[in-house]
């Protein structure tokens, strides 16, 4: 059986699960070709993978500017999509229109109009597109979907799903590029698609409409060194902030520090944001 030639754009984290798998289980199967990205050392991470799995010629390296220039000269039978969200749609559109079959991460994009490009060019090519939702695979969710199939449930009526991030996978998040919503859509974009897809996937349906609710707010603010003592100020329900020469007791007041001045509602604590020896007091986001 002749191996499909899989290239891929995006070589973060994500990335090694795909290409591992051709490495290993799926080696049979199919063969990492090229690589497309703008970090120079991720690719140079892959490629060391790829020699210390047996590969003697060094896979093809193409820069994040490059990606079209791959697509033509190595015409790869599949493309593995694993760059930032915001750029899925680019790197989708580009391979379905050159009959390229698209493996890419979830979320598929980050906004409605990248959607319906996407969606646009999989119905005019003949290649295939998958979006890859891995939570499907989680044992416990693969269970919920098996007692439901078998009727332990009884018909569904109703469905009220909450996922809570810990601070470790969901501090995580505020630590890369997803921080950014320009990049990743936000979590609700980012994290929560996969939970919009557990639901549709366990019921075999999709929802008709969608109310949402979603709240912004600034880990930043309420995070402090784990070093850090609390700051003996009080603490007054103020929103907005100033400049001022005052700093906390047992510090030195090495940049402005800044205390707030403009009323908030008295139901909300201030909050203090550390930052080296200098501090800020300013009350959460609405």
């Amino acid at each position: 059986m002749t191996r499909r030639r899989y290239a891929f754009v995006g070589t973060g984290h994500r990335a090694q699960l795909y290409f591992d798998a051709l490495l290993g289980p799926h080696a049979a199967d199919g063969v990492p070709i090229a690589l497309c990205d703008s970090n120079p050392g991720r690719v140079e991470y892959y490629q060391r993978l790829w020699r210390s799995a047996g590969g003697t010629e060094p896979l093809r390296a193409y820069a994040a500017d490059e990606y079209a220039a791959m697509l033509r000269d190595e015409r790869p039978d599949a493309v593995v999509v694993t760059s930032v969200d915001a750029a899925h749609a680019d790197h989708a559109v580009a391979a379905l229109d050159r009959g390229v079959d698209v493996i890419v991460e979830k979320p598929l994009t980050t906004d409605a109009e990248g959607c319906a490009r996407i969606a646009e060019a999989a119905r005019r090519s003949a290649a295939r597109l998958v979006v890859t939702f891995n939570y499907r695979y989680s044992p416990r969710n693969s269970e919920v979907k098996r007692l439901l199939l078998d009727g332990a449930v009884g018909e569904v009526t109703a469905v009220h799903f909450e996922w809570v991030l810990d601070t470790v996978h969901g501090a995580d998040y505020f630590r890369r590029w997803h921080r950014v919503k320009a990049n990743s859509g936000g979590l609700f974009v980012h994290k929560a698609s996969h939970h919009f897809d557990l639901v549709n996937w366990w019921l075999d349906d999709v929802p008709r409409w969608s109310p949402r609710r979603a709240a912004c707010a600034s880990t930043a603010r309420r995070t402090r060194p784990p070093t850090a003592r609390r700051s003996p100020w009080p603490s007054t329900p103020t929103r907005g902030c100033t400049p001022s020469t005052a700093s906390p007791p047992g510090t030195t007041a090495t940049a402005a520090t800044r205390t707030c001045s403009r009323p908030a509602s008295p139901s909300r604590t201030p909050c203090r944001r550390w930052s080296g020896t200098s501090a800020a007091r300013c009350s959460p986001i609405r």
